[in-house]
Order: structure tokens, then sequence, then C-alpha cells
């Protein structure tokens, strides 16, 4: 008797680690738009784009967009992406548009110069939309 529910209790503690490892997504859900541009550009600065586009509005052009922030990551050289990685995100704006779409402006301790992205409420969570970055729409 002991013996077997040794045995259920070690199955049920394998079953939860591969549970565990087998999560199709480690990514926290936006559940603002402050949390959605924040993960969004965190994941940008540690060149980490497969998280980043996580927190991306699903559509070509977005991206198209986002390969072109990773291309432009990975040609500065090392130095360049360890700055990088460590410059901080200054918030300067929230405006909230509606209920649904947010405009953050924000700055890097990198380049200093003023940027602005927009975040939109999805099903899934709040999701940045590079478009508007890019071309204002």
């Amino acid at each position: 008797m002991v013996k077997m529910s040794k045995k259920i209790l070690v199955g049920m503690a394998w079953m939860a680690l591969l549970w565990g490892c087998g999560n199709a997504s480690n990514d926290e859900i936006a559940d603002n738009a402050l949390d959605g541009g924040r993960y969004f550009l965190e994941n940008c600065k540690q060149g980490d784009f497969k998280k980043a586009n996580f927190y991306l509005v699903d559509n070509p052009e977005n991206q198209s967009y986002l390969k072109d922030i990773s291309t432009a990551y990975f040609k500065l050289d090392k130095e360049g992406r360890q700055e990088f990685r460590q410059a901080s995100i200054q918030i300067n704006e929230v405006q909230a548009l509606d209920s649904n779409h947010t405009i953050i402006s924000y700055q890097s301790s990198f380049d200093k110069i003023p940027h602005q992205i927009k975040v939109i409420h999805s099903p899934t969570g709040w999701k940045v939309d590079l478009k508007y970055t890019y071309t204002g729409k």
C-alpha cells in the first residue's frame, strides 16, 4: 500500500513537472496597456524577439517592423547590444485614446530620443501595434 502511494506520488510529481515544462508559453499576458507596452519593450531591449512577438498585434506589417527592429539590434556590436540591454526605459506619458487603445510615450537612456507605441486591447491581452510607431496610424 505504501509502495503504491509512493509510486502515485512520484508519478504525479513527474506529470506536474512535464506539464510545467510543456507549457506552450511562459509569457505573462498583459492585462493593461502599460504592461503590454512594457513587456514588449523589455523583451526587445533584451534581444528576445520571440517573446516580444507575443506582445505584438499579429499581422504581416507588424511582423515586418519587428524584423527590422531585430535586424538593427543584431547589427549592433557586442558592446552596443550590452549597452542597449542595460538601458533604462522612461515612460513620459500614457494617453488612453479609449478603453481599447493607448499611446505610450517613452524614451530610452540608450538613444534619449522620444518614441511612441500604440497598445491595443485584444482577447489575448494588450498588444503593441507598431504601425502607429512607423506610420502614425
